[in-house]
């Protein structure tokens, strides 16, 4: 199985230019990639077309309009996601107006690969995040259920 993983440091350029690092983005191919932000989480989630097919697909495939409680749960999510435009350099700002921020990029940043899809963090908060988890967690890895990984 083909998956993302690991983490990539990074420093946006003087404009807040991204770029993915070639390892992460030879994953997606020529695919279309998106991003949002999750309730509650402070990175920034980017994912292929094989991602949104399938959160399409969990939402039913609604293509009704109406003000059903399915149809506005596909407008929250759909009203979150941006589209990531690449320039001829692979490079990529988070397009976005003043009352609308879903994500400030700031100089240093890290990726982190989630299986299928990447997150993209300023670094002093996943530097937080990793702190908090080892002081949670005792360093350990756990799965779902709180049961330490085996190798």
């Amino acid at each position: 199985m083909k998956a993302l993983f690991g983490s990539i440091k990074i420093q946006a350029d003087e404009r807040g230019r991204i770029r993915i690092p070639s390892s992460f983005r030879e994953y997606f191919g020529d695919s279309a990639l998106y991003c949002t932000v999750i309730n509650g989480a402070k990175c920034l989630t980017i994912f292929g077309q094989e991602v949104m097919d399938n959160l399409y697909a969990q939402m039913g495939g609604q293509t009704e309009i109406g003000e059903t409680e399915n149809y506005c749960r596909m407008r929250d999510f759909l009203e979150s996601i941006r589209v990531i435009n690449e320039d001829k350099q692979r490079r990529f700002t988070i397009t976005q107006d003043e009352d609308d921020i879903i994500f400030e990029v700031e100089r240093n940043m890290v990726f982190v690969g989630m299986f299928n899809k990447l997150e993209l963090w300023k670094k002093s908060d996943y530097d937080e995040y990793k702190a908090n988890r080892k002081q949670t967690t005792g360093g350990v890895m756990t799965n779902a259920e709180g049961k330490a990984l085996t190798w």
